[in-house]
């Protein structure tokens, strides 16, 4: 009798072994680093990155610092003098996942802030995120996406929160991950128009299940005890 009572003790336990909830603040905490560059952010450039550290590109001189990082924030810009649906502006971040990650989500925030011109009633722009995950040998494969059409149009002061699922499908395949946020014009006209954005809370959010071998040794260890108390 005892026996068995121990044993529905420890199967009562097995939900508390099965998984385990994690949470990664992924928001800046310095200046980071930023430049131009035409050809924006590429996932192989994220992979090159240090893990945890921002990196910021704006597509052409006369964009110069409509990416930036403070504490917390990345503000995240694009100007009309940027290409219509290509290029634009970019930030990128390689970040680990917890090993044994089932569930996961990239979820942050995001509100306009500013839009400047007198162009501006025809001027509109969209924000995307891609999530990453990459090989040893840094080829990448997409796990979540994400695009706001019509920014300036459905962005308010007031932050939105959004979230992105991540297929972990191929976790075993990844050796790291990264992601990439883009600003992109998206109406044709002349220079002279904007709007400037700030994402916070960047945070990644899931579960982790233990590997069954170390499931199991907990278990048993587990039910050993209880028994090996109750014969005391």
């Amino acid at each position: 009798m005892r026996k068995t009572l121990c044993l529905l003790a420890v199967l009562a336990l097995v939900p508390m072994v099965h998984a385990s909830s994690f949470s990664i603040d992924l928001s800046p905490t310095g200046s980071g680093t930023t430049g131009v560059s035409s050809s924006g952010i590429t996932p192989q450039n994220v992979f090159g990155y240090n893990v945890g550290e921002w990196h910021g590109t704006w597509e052409s001189s006369s964009l110069s610092g409509q990416v930036g990082f403070d504490e917390g924030v990345l503000k995240l810009q694009i100007g009309a003098v940027a290409s219509n649906n290509s290029g634009g502006n970019f930030a990128g971040l390689k970040f680990d996942m917890p090993s044994g990650a089932a569930s996961a989500s990239l979820q942050f925030d995001i509100a306009k802030t500013s839009s400047w011109g007198g162009s501006l009633g025809n001027f509109e722009c969209k924000y995307i995120c891609n999530v990453y995950g990459f090989s040893d040998d840094g080829e990448s494969t997409v796990i979540g996406t994400w695009t706001l059409e019509n920014a300036k149009t459905n962005l308010t002061n007031t932050p939105s929160s959004f979230s992105i699922s991540l297929d972990l499908s191929g976790t075993d395949e990844y050796a790291s991950y990264g992601l990439i946020f883009n600003s992109m014009e998206t109406s044709t006209l002349g220079a002279g128009a904007g709007m400037a954005a700030d994402i916070t809370n960047i945070r990644l959010l899931g579960e982790v299940v233990p590997e069954p071998a170390t499931a199991s040794l907990g278990l048993f260890g587990l039910g050993a005890l209880l028994l090996r108390r109750r014969r005391n």
